[in-house]
């Protein structure tokens, strides 16, 4: 369904454009009231003075209605009296002077039919109006014989089929409404037929095809909505242009592509264009500025280039401009000042630069400027403080300097105000303290200085205030208290100092506060435990000394408590028991003593526990085994712990990572066998003693990660020692390990050996394929098969078939860049030809086709068509200029986190697609950086399906028997069985993940003696380097948030790459782990949301 935008997914009002509905029409409403008045108190005169002696054929006509509802109990039909002679005094019903039924108007009664009646004996029938009556079936084609019909409304039903081309011959129909159905199947060409037509609304259903270029005949039509039909796709005809009598024309969230046509110019009369959420690309016609009455126009979400036009200044009328989430350029054109009726003006999320212009202080009717996410620099300018009705202010994710204006303080009725995310400097103004309807002003990640104002905490609507990033400094003021509408407060990563006031416990309605990486001082004030509400209370790495307060127990909402990197003392309080909604408990680089509470038992929720470096003492409670929910870290390094690991830790079967290292316990490790989801594990430096587990996690680790374990032992079975420990080895032992070594010696020599042959093969079919290359027949007959319209020839693509345009190769074939005629470039696939193997090229185009031919997501790419003839086989899909995740990995560019972690979840859910939402399932099994694509966002489009296989196709079984993929991302049991699952491609993305975290290829000569990727990393983890040692260093020196979610997906990866396939996660799991590691927007204060009440879309 059409959805309705916020920023990213924003929906904006359409309350002024409301479909028609029970004869409420946008136009012609007065003229259809009185009409329906007239003919119903004359029908009914008529009625009465012409009695006739049975009920008339109209009458039983709609008696069906009655007979075939399942709700003939409803009070709608007791009025429906057979004994009558006509139904002119039914319900709904309005007859002619001559006791002809002419209307039928019953909306929003439940009816509940399976079919619809056939109605076509009504052939006087003007008016049908059978909206939201729970209508299911198809619409019957008799319908075609209601030659007198004027409106028909069928909306907001569940009727499926098509549309049935007899609608065509209803040449007195004005107002055809089926929107929010099932309709399927083409828009019939009949429909241009419809001279009379002045509303036709198909949104919301299921069409498909394209919109037919004769509808560009019906000249009299004023609303003209398809949106919401996904599958609807093709370009737009620039037949539209010419319905100049168009007021509203509606295609959003459709899969309509192309550019817009520039005959939209000629729409004089049009007043909403909604061209939203679609495939449409190019750039915005200047021509659009001739549309002198248009007051609403929304592109976005669309693939949009270029500028804006200067020609949109034009629109004198327009109130709404929206058209963020393209791939615009260039400057904000000065004439967009002479829109003097904008309201709302929203380019956000594209490529801007330059300046802001001043002139945009002429607006003075704009109520929200939302410019954030470009690259807009230089200042902010003062002149914005002219637009004296503006609400809602964004510019946040640019690259502006200078200073806030402190003119800003003159928009008394703004709102929000967001700035995150650039290089402004100087004080925050004291002046923001006149803006008395502020409620969200965030500041962050700036280079702010001075004190924070104190006239900030006079505003009494103030819910959220972020500074986080910046280098404030001076103490939180006192008057903190006053701002009782504080809900977020949040002022990490600062210079701030002093104690922390214990008036803050006065903010009955707090739910974050961030206080943490500045210079606070003195105990934490136990006042805080008065903020009943709050969820997240962090305020790591400060100076803070003293007890933690008992009384913080009193946070029942708490879901995350960090105290970590301070001086705190004294015990952990047993009232930390109550966070029954607690997920993460971070205390680690404190000086606490004591042991660790059973009162820990009750956390249920916890996911994450870490109380390293500090000096706890005992035994760890058993009752830590019951808190089954620690799935992400439990670390307890670093402490005096002593006795056994608890036998309950085997109820942690979801735990990724566990640390016990530099403690002094003692006992056996058995339980730890049992921990089958573990990724990284250190019990090193303590007393432990008897055999290692003979799993697979215990296999693959480094031997660093239980170091000075002197009685710890291997063994074969994982249940008996050797006659001496595992410091010294028996001679029969010592024989073991020369056979085991002389084996891997041996495997290796024959890999090396094996590697040679294959690359003396590539080398000849590298030969053997540019020599048939050349010999490629280009004159057989050609079939040519687009799945969208594309205006190309098969010429115009074989032409650009030459070794300039070569973009890439792959174990499939070797892919060109085309540039078509009208300027469009498309990727073109020629898939490899051996001599060996004729139909070899067939298999893997079929392959492809069969796989990319039935499945549709936004991360997977989309196959435009297909050439072939007797010689050659070509695939052709969209090109993305942005090349694949390999060529951007190596591209010495700095690339953020945000970038990669996009890239890896967008990978993750295009996989997680193929595996658990494709019937069947679907395996890649070439899962690598270079076939995932990037478009002009750096969204990853998973490519090359060569390889891939549908899970129960004919030569399935026959297909995993073969080694397929590419060297470094092959899973390893690919060595040692045929049964072959997506657990495969799981190993493989693990690979690319890693990629992304390192930004190095899986395997480099410069990477550890040459060790694989997995190795490498399994070994820096088993060592007592910092996890964070084998980040790219470009990621290195980020906030603690953003490596906490960075350290945390590398423990995804290492889930993914586990050796044993039944251990890996399913690629469901992963996104759901991905999306569980990231911070919320509303954590990092990155919250953009519209501040106009949404309402239906077009």
């Amino acid at each position: 369904m059409e959805k309705e935008p916020n920023h990213f997914t924003r929906l904006f009002p359409f309350n002024h454009f409301y479909i028609i509905k029970r004869l409420s029409f946008d136009c012609c409403i007065k003229q259809l009231n009185l009409l329906f008045l007239i003919l119903f108190l004359f029908g009914s005169w008529v009625s009465m003075a012409q009695p006739t002696l049975s009920l008339s054929s109209d009458g039983q006509a709609l008696l069906s209605l009655k007979r075939q509802s399942l709700s003939s109990s409803s009070s709608l039909f007791s009025s429906w009296d057979p004994q009558d002679k006509t139904p002119c005094s039914w319900y709904g019903i309005t007859c002619s002077a001559d006791n002809r039924v002419i209307s039928v108007s019953i909306p929003d009664t439940f009816l509940n039919l399976s079919s619809m009646p056939d109605l076509s004996s009504l052939s006087s029938l003007q008016f049908l109006n059978l909206s939201s009556t729970n209508l299911s079936g198809l619409i019957p084609p008799s319908f075609g014989k209601l030659t007198h019909l004027r409106l028909l409304d069928l909306s907001s039903n569940a009727l499926s089929g098509p549309m049935p081309s007899e609608l065509g011959r209803l040449s007195s129909l004005q107002f055809l409404i089926l929107n929010a159905n099932k309709l399927s199947g083409s828009i019939p060409s009949q429909i241009s037929n419809l001279f009379s037509l002045q509303v036709l609304c198909l949104q919301d259903n299921l069409l498909n095809g394209s919109i037919p270029s004769s509808l560009g005949s019906l000249v009299s039509l004023q609303e003209f909505r398809l949106g919401g039909n996904p599958n609807l796709g093709g370009p737009i005809p620039a037949q539209i242009g010419l319905l100049k009598n168009l007021t509203t024309l509606g295609f959003a969230a459709s899969g309509l592509s192309g550019s817009i046509p520039s005959t939209f110019g000629n729409l004089v009369n049009l007043q909403t264009l909604a061209l939203y959420d679609t495939d449409v690309s190019g750039t915005i016609p200047p021509q659009l500025g001739l549309c002198s009455e248009l007051r609403n126009l929304y592109l976005h979400m669309n693939k949009l280039t270029g500028s804006i036009p200067k020609e949109l200044g034009k629109l004198q009328k327009i109130t709404s401009l929206l058209l963020w989430g393209n791939s615009l350029s260039g400057a904000i054109p000065p004439e967009i000042s002479n829109c003097s009726s904008l309201v709302v003006f929203d380019v956000s999320a594209n490529d801007l630069s330059g300046e802001i212009p001043g002139d945009l202080g002429k607006l003075v009717w704009l109520e929200q400027l939302q410019l954030s996410d470009n690259m807009f620099t230089g200042h902010i300018p003062w002149e914005i403080s002219n637009c004296s009705s503006l609400i809602a202010l964004q510019l946040d994710k640019n690259k502006l300097s200078g200073s806030i204006p402190s003119q800003i303080g003159n928009l008394k009725s703004l709102q929000s105000f967001f700035l995150w995310e650039n290089s402004v400097s100087g004080t925050i103004p004291s002046s923001f303290g006149n803006c008395t309807d502020l409620v969200a002003l965030d500041l962050s990640r700036n280079k702010l200085t001075g004190r924070i104002p104190e006239e900030l905490f006079s505003l009494k609507r103030l819910s959220k205030l972020l500074l986080l990033g910046n280098s404030l400094s001076g103490g939180l003021p006192k008057s903190v208290a006053k701002c009782q509408s504080l809900v977020r407060l949040r002022l990490g990563e600062n210079q701030l100092s002093g104690q922390v006031p214990k008036e803050i416990g006065e903010l009955q309605n707090l739910v974050f506060l961030d206080l943490y990486m500045n210079h606070f001082s003195g105990g934490l004030p136990y006042e805080i435990s008065n903020i009943t509400v709050l969820e997240l209370l962090d305020v790591h790495n400060n100076y803070i000394t003293g007890d933690i307060p008992g009384q913080l127990g009193n946070l029942v909402n708490l879901e995350q408590l960090d105290l970590s990197r301070n001086s705190f003392t004294g015990n952990i309080p047993l009232s930390f028991g109550n966070f029954s909604y607690l997920n993460k408990l971070i205390l680690n680089n404190n000086l606490l003593t004591g042991q660790i509470p059973k009162s820990i038992k009750n956390l249920q929720k916890l996911t994450l526990l870490d109380l390293s470096f500090n000096s706890l003492s005992g035994e760890i409670p058993q009752e830590l085994g019951q808190v089954t929910t620690l799935t992400i870290n439990l670390d307890l390094s670093y402490n005096a712990l002593c006795g056994d690991i608890p036998q309950t830790f085997s109820g942690l079967t979801q735990l990724q990572s566990l640390d016990l290292s530099h403690n002094m316990l003692h006992g056996d490790i058995k339980v730890l066998g049992s921990l089958t989801s573990l990724a990284s594990l250190n019990i090193s430096f303590n007393n432990l003693s008897g055999p290692i587990p003979a799993t697979p996690l215990f296999k693959t680790i480094s031997a660093s990660s239980y170091l000075q374990n002197t009685n710890l032992c291997h063994t074969m079975d994982g249940v008996t020692c050797s006659s001496h420990n595992g410091q010294r080895k028996s001679p029969k032992m010592v024989a073991l390990v020369a056979v085991i070594l002389a084996s891997i010696t041996i495997a290796l020599l024959a890999a090396w050996l094996l590697v040679l042959r294959n690359n003396h093969r590539y080398k000849t079919q590298k030969q053997t394929t540019t020599t048939t290359s050349t010999a490629d027949d280009f004159s057989y007959p050609w079939t040519f098969i687009p799945f969208q319209k594309l205006g190309i020839s098969v010429n115009n693509i074989v032409s650009s078939l030459t070794d300039e345009n070569v973009i890439g190769k792959g174990c499939s074939g070797v892919v060109y860049r085309a540039a078509m005629p009208d300027g469009e470039i498309i990727a073109v696939k020629k898939l490899w030809r051996t001599k060996d193997n004729d139909d070899e090229p067939t298999t893997k185009i079929d392959s492809e086709i069969q796989i990319l031919g039935s499945i549709r997501h936004r991360n997977i790419v989309k196959l435009l068509g297909y050439c072939s003839n007797k010689s050659v086989k070509l695939l052709l899909y969209n090109y993305f200029p942005n090349g694949n995740l390999q060529q951007l990995l190596q591209g010495n560019r700095s690339l953020d986190w945000e970038t990669r972690y996009k890239i890896a979840i967008g990978t993750a859910q295009g996989l997680a697609y193929l595996h658990h939402d494709c019937l069947p399932a679907i395996l890649h099994r070439d899962v690598k950086c270079n076939n995932i694509l990037l478009n002009s966002k750096y969204e990853a489009i998973l490519a090359d399906f060569g390889l891939a296989k549908v899970m129960n196709s004919p030569n399935y079984h026959t297909a995993m028997s073969q080694v397929a993929g590419s060297y470094g991302y092959i899973a390893p049991e690919y060595g040692y069985t045929m049964n072959i699952t997506e657990k495969s491609d799981v190993y493989s993305y693990g690979v690319v993940l890693l990629e992304i975290l390192l930004g190095r290829s899986a395997v480099e000569p410069q990477i550890g003696d040459g060790l694989h990727i997995v190795e490498w990393v399994k070994h820096k983890m088993g060592s007592f380097e910092p996890a964070l040692s084998v980040l790219d260093v470009k990621l290195q020196g980020l906030p603690d948030q953003m490596v906490q979610e960075m350290l945390q997906t590398l423990g995804v990866a290492m889930f993914c790459v586990n050796s044993s396939p039944v251990e890996r996660p399913t690629m469901k799991e992963v996104v759901a782990l991905l999306t569980e590691v990231k911070f919320s927007p509303e954590e990092w204060g990155k919250t953009s949301q519209p501040l106009i009440k949404p309402s239906s879309s077009l």
